[in-house]
């Protein structure tokens, strides 16, 4: 059975049971985490069900979601800009780039953006549809042959990883001296997850991640990675699908990290 990936404790307490699978809460530093995680290898080729066109990714598409995808991706792009107050030739690269949605919004608005993912699925599509430059590549890879980014984001990514600190340690090798990281997470202490009664929606499932971070663990993954530099951003995505009572609450929730997902900040530099 896995030990806590940030404290390596192996005590634990029972938390969610989700058909044979056991997500515990670590009783040394409260890292909510999958206790029985299964084998990676034979679930990311079905991760991506890809029945649209590249051309049906657009702010009037007629898939609902992939009009929804669109705008948080702008708003995700104008986000960069604001943090980066404008840099030009900005490098990026986004880990677990899936199918290149948000790359796609990236070359839209002039960031130069590469990505890597695992499924050869997602990246074919990126590729050919989009015309990225996307690889079937892991980080250590990238250390090998000297990349380095200004930018680097993980979009859902993190609480995929099996030890999400020492992938962060390898991540942080990547950026420049003054290089940011950005990241996004499903919030495990969010409004909307306690009032499904803790039941699983979506991706958030067991099958496919392996911690569930609050603001306060997600802080401390950060902090042991190395990142002494790191920020939550109060940052709320707003969907013009959605009413203006359903965007004003998850402002507020997220005043107090409460939204659906947790953004954090977390610059390279340890001055």
């Amino acid at each position: 059975m896995r030990v806590c990936p940030n404290c390596k404790s192996s005590e634990n307490r029972l938390r969610i049971k989700e058909k044979e699978f056991l997500v515990v809460e670590c009783n040394s530093c409260g890292l909510v985490y999958l206790l029985n995680p299964p084998d990676e290898s034979v679930i990311y080729e079905d991760y991506y069900q890809i029945e649209f066109k590249g051309t049906d990714y657009r702010g009037d598409s007629n898939y609902p979601h992939l009009r929804e995808i669109f705008e948080i991706n702008k708003q995700r792009t104008e986000l960069i800009k604001e943090i980066t107050k404008g840099k030009a030739d900005l490098s990026l690269l986004d880990i677990g780039c899936g199918s290149g949605l948000f790359l796609k919004s990236c070359k839209d608005e002039g960031i130069n953006g590469e990505g890597i993912d695992v499924s050869n699925t997602a990246l074919g599509f990126a590729g050919n549809e989009f015309g990225l430059s996307v690889y079937n590549k892991r980080v250590e890879e990238l250390i090998s042959e000297n990349r380095k980014y200004d930018m680097i984001t993980l979009w859902h990514v993190l609480e995929h990883f099996l030890e999400p600190i020492e992938e962060l340690k390898k991540i942080k090798e990547l950026l420049t001296p003054d290089g940011i990281l950005l990241i996004e997470v499903p919030n495990l202490k969010s409004i909307k997850f306690r009032l499904s009664g803790h039941k699983w929606k979506g991706g958030n499932h067991p099958l496919y991640h392996r911690s569930f971070f609050t603001s306060r663990t997600l802080m401390n993954t950060l902090s042991e990675s190395g990142f002494n530099k790191a920020e939550r951003l109060k940052f709320t995505y707003r969907l013009s699908n959605k009413g203006y009572l359903y965007n004003l609450s998850k402002k507020v929730f997220n005043t107090f990290a409460a939204d659906a997902f947790l953004n954090f900040a977390a610059r390279n530099g340890n001055e």
